[in-house]
Protein backbone atom coordinates (compact mmCIF):
# COMPACT_ATOMS: atom_id res chain seq x y z
CA UNK A 1 0.00 0.00 0.00
CA UNK A 2 0.86 3.68 -0.27
CA UNK A 3 0.05 7.18 0.41
CA UNK A 4 0.00 10.13 -1.43
CA UNK A 5 2.12 13.06 -0.16
CA UNK A 6 1.27 15.16 -3.23
CA UNK A 7 1.62 15.17 -7.17
CA UNK A 8 3.93 12.30 -8.21
CA UNK A 9 4.89 11.43 -4.61
CA UNK A 10 3.77 8.55 -2.65
CA UNK A 11 5.19 7.14 0.26
CA UNK A 12 5.22 3.78 1.38
CA UNK A 13 2.82 2.36 4.56
CA UNK A 14 3.79 -0.64 6.36
CA UNK A 15 0.35 -2.51 8.40
CA UNK A 16 -1.09 0.85 8.48
CA UNK A 17 2.06 3.45 9.59
CA UNK A 18 3.32 5.49 7.12
CA UNK A 19 7.54 5.77 6.86
CA UNK A 20 7.51 9.29 8.03
CA UNK A 21 6.12 7.97 11.90
CA UNK A 22 8.00 5.33 11.98
CA UNK A 23 11.22 7.70 11.26
CA UNK A 24 9.88 9.87 14.07
CA UNK A 25 10.15 6.93 16.94
CA UNK A 26 13.98 6.72 17.37
CA UNK A 27 13.34 10.76 17.89
CA UNK A 28 11.16 10.03 21.17
CA UNK A 29 13.21 7.03 22.13
CA UNK A 30 16.32 8.87 21.72
CA UNK A 31 15.20 11.48 24.53
CA UNK A 32 14.35 8.15 26.88
CA UNK A 33 17.61 6.56 26.29
CA UNK A 34 19.12 10.29 27.04
CA UNK A 35 17.75 10.50 30.41
CA UNK A 36 18.03 6.72 31.01
CA UNK A 37 21.82 7.05 30.05
CA UNK A 38 21.83 10.36 32.66
CA UNK A 39 20.11 8.30 35.40
CA UNK A 40 22.35 5.78 34.83
CA UNK A 41 25.41 7.98 35.03
CA UNK A 42 24.34 10.10 37.40
CA UNK A 43 24.27 6.52 39.89
CA UNK A 44 27.32 5.84 39.28
CA UNK A 45 29.01 8.91 39.90
CA UNK A 46 27.06 9.10 43.35
CA UNK A 47 27.87 5.13 44.44
CA UNK A 48 31.62 5.92 43.48
CA UNK A 49 31.71 9.25 45.82
CA UNK A 50 29.70 7.50 48.63
CA UNK A 51 32.60 4.40 48.65
CA UNK A 52 35.22 6.83 48.27
CA UNK A 53 34.55 8.81 51.80
CA UNK A 54 34.33 5.59 53.81
CA UNK A 55 37.77 4.58 52.52
CA UNK A 56 40.45 3.63 55.27
CA UNK A 57 42.67 6.60 56.59
CA UNK A 58 45.43 6.66 58.91
CA UNK A 59 44.55 6.67 62.47
CA UNK A 60 45.90 10.39 63.20
CA UNK A 61 43.16 11.32 60.46
CA UNK A 62 40.25 9.74 61.86
CA UNK A 63 39.01 12.83 63.69
CA UNK A 64 39.77 14.67 60.48
CA UNK A 65 36.32 15.70 58.67
CA UNK A 66 37.39 16.51 54.99
CA UNK A 67 35.99 15.72 51.54
CA UNK A 68 37.53 13.10 49.59
CA UNK A 69 39.08 13.76 46.28
CA UNK A 70 36.28 12.39 44.15
CA UNK A 71 34.34 15.35 45.23
CA UNK A 72 37.16 17.85 43.80
CA UNK A 73 36.87 15.55 40.82
CA UNK A 74 33.18 15.43 40.06
CA UNK A 75 32.84 19.28 40.86
CA UNK A 76 35.99 19.82 38.44
CA UNK A 77 34.65 17.65 35.62
CA UNK A 78 30.72 18.94 36.20
CA UNK A 79 31.99 22.69 35.67
CA UNK A 80 34.10 21.83 32.56
CA UNK A 81 31.52 19.78 30.66
CA UNK A 82 28.70 22.37 30.91
CA UNK A 83 30.74 25.17 30.33
CA UNK A 84 32.41 23.68 27.28
CA UNK A 85 28.58 23.10 26.23
CA UNK A 86 27.85 26.41 26.52
CA UNK A 87 31.09 27.98 24.67
CA UNK A 88 30.84 25.02 21.55
CA UNK A 89 26.75 26.47 21.22
CA UNK A 90 27.58 29.60 20.59
CA UNK A 91 30.38 29.35 19.03
CA UNK A 92 29.38 26.65 16.37
CA UNK A 93 25.88 27.76 16.66
CA UNK A 94 22.56 25.82 15.27
CA UNK A 95 18.85 26.24 15.08
CA UNK A 96 18.38 25.01 18.98
CA UNK A 97 21.13 27.72 20.38
CA UNK A 98 19.75 30.38 22.42
CA UNK A 99 19.88 32.88 25.20
CA UNK A 100 17.73 30.34 27.55
CA UNK A 101 19.93 27.16 26.33
CA UNK A 102 23.10 29.20 27.08
CA UNK A 103 21.84 30.32 30.67
CA UNK A 104 20.83 26.54 31.30
CA UNK A 105 24.28 25.68 30.58
CA UNK A 106 25.41 28.23 32.42
CA UNK A 107 23.57 28.23 35.45
CA UNK A 108 24.57 23.78 35.85
CA UNK A 109 27.92 25.26 35.53
CA UNK A 110 27.40 27.77 38.00
CA UNK A 111 25.99 24.62 40.29
CA UNK A 112 29.19 22.68 40.50
CA UNK A 113 31.38 25.98 41.63
CA UNK A 114 29.84 25.34 45.64
CA UNK A 115 31.04 21.86 45.31
CA UNK A 116 34.33 22.86 44.78
CA UNK A 117 34.51 25.85 47.22
CA UNK A 118 33.69 22.82 49.57
CA UNK A 119 36.11 20.90 48.98
CA UNK A 120 38.80 23.45 49.81
CA UNK A 121 36.86 25.31 52.47
CA UNK A 122 35.89 21.86 54.81
CA UNK A 123 38.78 21.10 57.03
CA UNK A 124 36.95 20.48 60.15
CA UNK A 125 38.34 18.44 62.83
CA UNK A 126 36.65 17.06 66.21
CA UNK A 127 37.43 16.21 69.72
CA UNK A 128 35.89 15.66 72.96
CA UNK A 129 35.26 19.37 73.51
CA UNK A 130 33.93 20.35 69.85
CA UNK A 131 34.59 20.90 66.34
CA UNK A 132 37.26 23.16 64.90
CA UNK A 133 36.03 24.26 61.62
CA UNK A 134 37.46 25.75 58.67
CA UNK A 135 36.53 28.64 56.35
CA UNK A 136 37.68 29.46 52.61
CA UNK A 137 38.32 32.96 54.11
CA UNK A 138 39.38 33.99 57.39
CA UNK A 139 40.39 32.11 60.46
CA UNK A 140 39.17 29.12 61.34
CA UNK A 141 36.12 28.65 64.13
CA UNK A 142 35.27 26.46 67.23
CA UNK A 143 32.53 25.20 68.41
CA UNK A 144 32.38 23.21 71.78
CA UNK A 145 29.52 20.72 72.09
CA UNK A 146 28.45 21.92 75.41
CA UNK A 147 27.51 25.74 73.56
CA UNK A 148 25.59 23.76 70.94
CA UNK A 149 21.22 24.67 70.93
CA UNK A 150 20.98 22.61 68.03
CA UNK A 151 21.51 19.98 65.73
CA UNK A 152 19.43 19.16 62.92
CA UNK A 153 20.18 16.90 59.21
CA UNK A 154 18.71 18.25 56.39
CA UNK A 155 18.06 15.07 53.90
CA UNK A 156 17.31 17.76 50.69
CA UNK A 157 20.62 19.46 51.34
CA UNK A 158 22.57 16.74 52.34
CA UNK A 159 23.96 18.27 55.45
CA UNK A 160 23.83 18.17 59.33
CA UNK A 161 23.51 21.88 60.70
CA UNK A 162 24.76 22.98 64.14
CA UNK A 163 23.94 26.11 65.51
CA UNK A 164 25.42 27.52 68.87
CA UNK A 165 24.02 29.44 71.80
CA UNK A 166 24.98 32.65 70.03
CA UNK A 167 23.88 31.28 66.32
CA UNK A 168 27.10 30.78 65.05
CA UNK A 169 26.12 27.81 62.39
CA UNK A 170 27.94 25.32 61.15
CA UNK A 171 27.18 22.82 57.85
CA UNK A 172 29.06 19.36 57.56
CA UNK A 173 28.18 17.74 54.21
CA UNK A 174 27.38 14.21 54.22
CA UNK A 175 30.33 13.81 51.22
CA UNK A 176 32.58 14.43 54.37
CA UNK A 177 35.28 11.41 55.63
CA UNK A 178 35.10 10.77 59.19
CA UNK A 179 31.14 11.45 59.66
CA UNK A 180 30.80 8.33 62.20
CA UNK A 181 33.45 9.92 64.51
CA UNK A 182 32.02 13.24 64.67
CA UNK A 183 28.65 11.61 65.54
CA UNK A 184 30.22 9.54 67.65
CA UNK A 185 31.74 12.28 69.98
CA UNK A 186 29.21 14.70 69.26
CA UNK A 187 26.28 11.92 70.48
CA UNK A 188 28.45 11.24 73.68
CA UNK A 189 29.26 15.28 74.47
CA UNK A 190 26.79 17.32 73.43
CA UNK A 191 23.91 18.10 75.37
CA UNK A 192 20.93 15.48 74.23
CA UNK A 193 18.25 18.15 74.23
CA UNK A 194 19.92 19.89 71.52
CA UNK A 195 19.41 17.41 69.49
CA UNK A 196 16.28 17.00 67.50
CA UNK A 197 14.32 13.87 67.51
CA UNK A 198 14.06 13.07 63.61
CA UNK A 199 18.10 13.85 63.90
CA UNK A 200 19.07 11.46 66.85
CA UNK A 201 18.49 8.54 64.90
CA UNK A 202 20.54 9.33 61.54
CA UNK A 203 23.75 10.45 64.04
CA UNK A 204 23.31 6.93 66.32
CA UNK A 205 23.20 5.19 62.53
CA UNK A 206 26.32 7.46 61.45
CA UNK A 207 28.21 6.15 64.70
CA UNK A 208 27.81 3.09 63.52
CA UNK A 209 29.66 3.68 60.30
CA UNK A 210 26.39 4.09 58.08
CA UNK A 211 26.19 7.85 57.20
CA UNK A 212 23.35 9.46 55.28
CA UNK A 213 23.06 8.66 51.44
CA UNK A 214 24.18 10.99 49.13
CA UNK A 215 21.61 10.23 46.66
CA UNK A 216 18.06 9.57 47.89
CA UNK A 217 14.75 10.84 48.21
CA UNK A 218 14.31 13.34 51.05
CA UNK A 219 12.81 11.59 54.12
CA UNK A 220 9.56 13.08 56.31
CA UNK A 221 11.58 15.56 58.65
CA UNK A 222 10.50 19.20 60.59
CA UNK A 223 13.64 20.38 59.16
CA UNK A 224 12.92 23.88 58.49
CA UNK A 225 16.18 25.77 57.73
Amino acid sequence: MSGSLGPGRETAVLGGVSIPHLAAVPVHNSTWLHWTLWGLLMSLVMSWMARSRGRPRPGGAARQLQHPISTFITGLAGFLFFAAIAVISNVFANATTSWKTTTILVGFALLALPILVDYFAARHEVSEEGLRYGRLFGSDGYLPWRDLKSVRFSDPMKWFRLESQSGKVVRLSVMLMGLPTFAQLLLAYAPRQSIEKNTLPILQTTAEGNPPSVWSAPRDSDYTH
